[in-house]
């Protein structure tokens, strides 16, 4: 698979899941925001958890 048809497939998987989610109508985002709070977002070095 060439790198064109890699982001080929990754931007048409990106799509049906924006039409998904349009469709069910879990995007928008309800409250209007599109990020966190700066104060609720951890920086990578302070998260002992490793996701």
């Amino acid at each position: 698979m060439t790198k064109e048809e890699h982001l080929e497939r990754h931007l048409e998987l990106c799509r049906r899941v924006y039409l998904r989610m349009l469709a069910d109508g879990s995007w928008p985002w309800k409250d209007g925001s599109d990020s966190s709070k700066s104060e609720d977002v951890l920086e990578s070095d302070d998260n002992k958890h490793d996701i």
